[in-house]
């Protein structure tokens, strides 16, 4: 026996089903919004790189970039993000496959050497881990999370991303999320350095 519903119910059915379509398709307009770091779109030339490594030496794009470029990975904090830890021990793993398609890789975040040379031994990085000083490298990619103040211990964080540049710096593709837990896969990174 089929149960109708009395009707007084029916327009609050209708309601429900009408509230739960708008939420989604807000949803789906926000996830349409997201572009990270929007001041540099594909094609545009990556501000210029100049840091050091975990073991003090100063980097620019022209010492590390491969035959083909560099998969440049913009991170939070190898020292207490364990999203950004697991991001670099699957990098290591990886590497060498994008050094088979010609491009080098390298990783920034605000930590200070020291504690990139901690994360370097502890990870078994063999590429560069980069400091930003003074956030110079996020504020110019227009990357810089807001999120904190200055004077907070995450201050000086970028929203996570990956660029793949060519030798010359320019941009040719962006991957990220927008929620910083979620990293993009490797294996789409290589997929796309591949078809570069």
């Amino acid at each position: 026996m089929t149960r109708l519903l009395p009707r007084q119910y029916v327009p609050l059915a209708v309601l429900l089903t009408l509230l739960l379509w708008a939420s989604l398709a807000t949803s789906a307009a926000r996830a349409q919004e997201f572009v990270w770091s929007p001041a540099l779109p594909v094609g545009a030339t990556l501000p210029m790189l100049d840091a050091v490594d975990q073991a003090g030496e100063r980097h620019t794009l022209a010492d590390l970039v491969g035959e083909n470029g560099l998969v440049l990975v913009m991170s939070r904090s190898f020292d207490w993000c364990p999203y950004c830890i697991n991001q670099l021990q699957q990098l290591v793993t990886v590497e060498e496959q994008f050094k088979a398609l010609g491009y080098n890789v390298a990783a920034m975040t605000y930590d200070p050497v020291a504690t990139l040379k901690e994360a370097s031994e502890q990870y078994g990085t063999g590429f560069p881990l980069l400091f930003d000083e003074g956030n110079t490298h996020v504020n110019a990619m227009g990357i810089l999370n807001t999120q904190y103040e200055p004077g907070h211990r995450a201050y000086g964080i970028p929203y996570p991303g990956i660029f793949i540049v060519d030798t010359q710096g320019v941009i040719l593709a962006k991957l990220a999320e927008e929620d910083y837990r979620d990293r993009p896969n490797f294996s789409l990174v290589l997929e796309t350095a591949a078809a570069l």
